[in-house]
């Protein structure tokens, strides 16, 4: 070849300075991003706002944060490693996402992990997809694969079959699982939907277990409420009824049962509309057109006390029946 012979310019330097022209003159967003442009990390350089060369994106962000404040109050604040803006549908698409979610009742953080994620600004609503899970104030782990967020009412749902366990995740006294979620953040309110199965370390190193069609938790208050078709069995008795609450204050722990109670304890069994006991302690009381079966005698009463460790039983305005006779 003749050194006489023009050079051609190389193609890539032409292609480079046709990339840094466009990231100078690409259009910023709508306003309805403008908030968000403005949160977003002051190191971000140009050269981490690009043409996205694998979807129909408009541009992409790395480092992305943004967040919602109501009346100085924060609600929640959003970090992703990765997110593509979609100008045309109006949503960012996330990766490798971390979310706080604050409740004004506990004034606790609740921490949201994802692979995936889309953020609705318009909506006020996010997508949360992959390997989904919620760590309440308290230490309580949720997972599952999809999680929603609206903005509107400050709560999550989901319809997927949902794990908990905690408080201490490495070491969980207490296990959950049950179909579809609504949990309201303001209250740390989490409701399970269907098919709710849980189980329960007691202080005595006992497990108490419970079925029901639906349940309600309250992680901040460590209290749980199981409705419908409850089935329970705990270390000195099984209950079957209506609403089987469970809850643990200061270190004591108790139950209570609601709606057409029955109660079987050793070779007794106790009807009534309500129960009461204390995990660890003695006493069941039947309230409620109580009613006691034992070694073929009928008791009823208003109220009615026995003893999980022996035979006695206190009963007020009784009346009962034993197989030789009948007593008022």
């Amino acid at each position: 070849m003749s050194e006489e012979q023009p050079k051609r310019p190389q193609l890539w330097h032409f292609a480079l300075g046709l990339w840094f022209l466009l990231v100078l003159l690409w259009p910023r967003s709508s306003n309805d991003f403008s908030k968000m442009e403005q949160s977003a990390p002051s190191s971000l350089s140009q050269e981490e706002l690009y043409r996205s060369t694998i979807t129909d994106a408009n541009f992409g962000l790395l480092g992305l944060r943004f967040y919602e404040s109501v009346e100085g109050q924060p609600r929640w604040k959003i970090e992703s490693q990765f997110a593509e803006l979609h100008r045309k549908e109006n949503y960012l698409f996330l990766k490798s996402v971390s979310a706080d979610f604050f409740s004004e009742a506990t004034q606790n953080k609740i921490l949201t992990q994802s692979d995936y994620g889309r953020s609705w600004t318009e909506k006020n609503y996010v997508e949360l997809d992959g390997n989904v899970s919620i760590k309440s104030g308290k230490g309580y782990l949720f997972w599952m694969e999809h999680l929603n967020y609206d903005g509107k009412n400050h709560e999550f749902t989901t319809k997927d079959t949902v794990h908990m366990k905690g408080p201490n995740v490495d070491r969980p006294i207490m296990f959950l699982k049950g179909t579809g979620l609504t949990a309201q953040i303001s209250k740390e309110h989490f409701i399970l939907n269907s098919n709710v199965s849980s189980q329960k370390k007691l202080q005595n190193g006992q497990w108490m277990k419970v079925l029901s069609k639906a349940g309600e938790f309250f992680t901040h208050d460590s209290r749980a409420i199981f409705l419908g078709g409850v089935k329970s069995s705990l270390p000195n008795a099984t209950i079957t009824s209506d609403v089987f609450e469970f809850s643990s204050e200061e270190g004591q722990e108790n139950v209570q049962a609601f709606g057409n109670v029955v109660l079987r304890n050793k070779d007794r069994i106790g009807y009534a509309q309500k129960a009461y006991l204390e995990v660890g302690g003695s006493e069941i009381i039947l309230e409620g057109k109580a009613k006691l079966e034992a070694d073929g005698n009928t008791i009823e009463g208003k109220r009615i006390k026995l003893y999980s460790d022996d035979d006695k039983i206190e009963v007020d305005e009784a009346e009962g029946k034993t197989k030789n006779e009948t007593s008022s």
